[in-house]
């Protein structure tokens, strides 16, 4: 009976550990990167849409570790909209303050709501149909 439970137990550890490794691979796929830095944690995404590949992820990271993480793709951080032309596109961020990680673009709100502080965009060549990757910051993290 404790081999059972004690077998059982040791299933679902290796069974979490194998989706964590999993998740860390998504993400670092999604940015084109070969690993994630190791200060990498709390990784939530989910799906969208139904014709295309919408996804959102959410996770935090050392603010040491932006550059490795937007190494990936040619990232540009995106302009202030108060100095934005309205014929400019592409996205802007908002005054301080109401900008938010949740109510940034599209798609359901996952992880913990934070303040943006940068958006860096980037749209891969790779992409046969179009399509952009994209990076917020936490404003509370720079502070």
């Amino acid at each position: 009976m404790v081999a059972a439970i004690g077998l059982a137990a040791l299933i679902v550890l290796i069974g979490i550990a194998g989706w964590h490794a999993m998740e860390r691979r998504h993400v670092s796929t999604m940015l084109n990167i070969a690993t994630l830095p190791a200060s990498v944690t709390d990784i939530a995404c989910t799906s969208f849409g139904f014709s295309d590949v919408l996804e959102r992820c959410a996770f935090r990271a050392s603010s040491a570790d932006i550059g490795a993480l937007l190494r990936g793709y040619r990232f540009t951080a995106a302009r202030s909209c108060a100095s934005a032309k309205p014929d400019a596109g592409g996205p802007c961020l908002e005054p301080p303050g109401r900008q938010t990680s949740h109510n940034y673009c599209c798609g359901p709100a996952i992880g913990p709501d934070f303040p943006v502080a940068h958006i860096f965009v980037a749209q891969p060549r790779e992409f046969d149909h179009g399509g952009t990757v994209t990076v917020l910051t936490d404003k509370s993290a720079h502070a």
